[in-house]
């Protein structure tokens, strides 16, 4: 069955539709937590022998609601629609969130969804709520599904050591620089998709060029320094060095994303290309002149290629 990308919850079932399983949420990050939701409506969908379907937001509801506190995304939208369908979603509804949507009643929303799904089986997880005020809490859902015919389905969250698994976790690991608890609690290594952009060439000078990516505005950066990382260009996944930083040895004021990919040479400006964080080496450093710098630089390779070097890439990517 082909997966289908929409953009509002306005009447629109067509004729003779499937019968569906849903759920419904903001779903940054796509981490375990959500994987397990996920998860669950695509087994209620089996079960129904009908489709699986995923509503989600954008932009991020604290943008309209709470614009001086909204948190850096983990996911850009692209990201997040690509997941969720790699997660099993037949159906994946992307809801313009505005000031009037976030109006909307509880029976609004609901009406809205029975509107646009079939819909048998709604998956939410502990604490769940919609609507206005978040009256719609899972027991008010509970008796609309009972008048209009869906039963709700809850499903216990994820924890790690004994907290459950939320974005907001692991956005704090990756502004303290742990990659590797975020892969821990995302399932998969963090990432990031990027153009790569013409520089100023100070890589090549010094022996090791780098990709320059341009990263959408609002995406979370883990902590400046120094990673070692994939980067999966042309379809194929490559060893690289990579920074955080701002080049405090050149004097550099704007903050750049760049790879060094190992024994790598092709020109691949303006191509799209995904970095996925392994292992922080150190922080970003200042150098007192370039051969200490390249002598760093150096060390650096050397331990990426050392921690990646007999590693698989990340197939789940």
């Amino acid at each position: 069955m082909p997966v289908t990308l929409e953009h509002s919850l306005a009447p629109n079932r067509g004729p003779s539709p499937a019968p569906a399983a849903c759920t419904i949420g903001v779903f940054d990050g796509v981490h375990r937590g959500h994987q397990r939701l996920l998860a669950a409506t695509v087994a209620a969908a089996r079960e129904l022998g009908g489709i699986a379907g995923a509503v989600t937001f954008e932009p991020h509801p604290r943008a309209v609601l709470d614009p001086a506190n909204v948190p850096p995304e983990l996911t850009t939208l692209d990201e997040k629609r690509e997941r969720l369908m790699a997660a099993g979603m037949d159906r994946v509804v992307v809801v313009n969130f505005t000031r009037e949507v976030s109006e909307w009643t509880a029976e609004r929303f609901c009406a809205r969804l029975l509107d646009r799904f079939d819909l048998r089986r709604l998956v939410v997880g502990p604490g769940f709520a919609l609507g206005r005020d978040r009256r719609g809490d899972i027991d008010f859902l509970r008796r609309f599904g009972a008048e209009h015919g869906f039963t709700v389905d809850t499903v216990p969250a994820v924890t790690e050591e004994g907290e459950a698994i939320s974005s907001t976790r692991i956005r704090s690991a990756l502004v303290s620089g742990d990659v590797e608890m975020a892969a821990g609690l995302l399932g998969h290594p963090y990432f990031l998709d990027g153009t790569v952009e013409r520089g100023d060439r100070v890589g090549w000078r010094l022996g090791f060029p780098t990709a320059n990516l341009g990263v959408e505005p609002g995406k979370c950066l883990p902590e400046l320094g120094i990673y070692s990382t994939w980067v999966r260009v042309r379809g194929e996944w490559r060893v690289a060095a990579s920074s955080i930083g701002y080049r405090p040895t050149f004097g550099g004021d704007r903050l750049t994303v760049e790879a060094h990919l190992l024994d790598f040479d092709a020109d691949i400006y303006g191509e799209r290309v995904r970095l996925a964080f392994v292992h922080r080496l150190r922080e970003e450093r200042w150098y007192p002149d370039e051969a200490a710098l390249i002598a760093q630089m150096r060390l650096d390779v050397a331990e990426t290629r050392r921690l990646l070097g007999a590693q698989e890439p990340p197939a789940e990517l």
